[in-house]
């Protein structure tokens, strides 16, 4: 007797749980754009959030990073934690990069603690200026005919 009621407890609580999620959408589970983890990402080191803000001179000290799938597919705007550091700014991002899994950046300039911790952790990495829009299109479009020629 005792296992019917545990079994209809359960199958009451997970009823009403079910029933929630449908009612409230803010509840709804969707597909979160991190599951994507396991693809190539592509960051790029930006002066705003925007896939319209011009790529930022400073690697390290950008003040944000645009999150790009290997496709060029924008993912997210991510705002730099270690913009305002003193020192070891380059830790920061490169541990944000790899938390994120980002295997390409892209900023108008690396220093050399910065390409040494980049090339630890296996980030490839570039040198552009412009805007990121145009930019994450033509490095995409040039990383395919590469690929293709291979």
């Amino acid at each position: 007797m005792r296992n019917i009621f545990r079994i209809v407890c359960a199958l009451v609580i997970l009823g009403t749980l079910v029933l929630h999620a449908q009612q409230n959408p803010s509840v709804k589970s969707y597909p979160d754009v991190d599951s994507s983890k396991s693809l190539d990402r592509i960051a790029i080191a930006t002066v705003g959030e925007g896939i319209n803000s011009k790529i930022s001179k400073f690697s390290g000290r950008a003040p944000y990073y645009l999150l790009f799938d290997g496709n060029g597919v924008f993912i997210k705007s991510i705002k730099n934690p270690a913009q305002s550091q003193g020192h070891r700014a380059s830790s920061g991002v490169v541990n944000l990069l790899t938390k994120e899994s980002v295997k390409i950046v892209i900023a108008g300039e690396f220093g050399d603690k910065m390409e040494n911790q980049l090339k630890a952790n296996k980030i490839e990495y570039y040198e552009h200026e412009g805007i990121a829009k145009d930019v994450i299109q033509t490095f995409v479009k040039s990383k395919r005919s590469k690929n293709a020629q291979k």
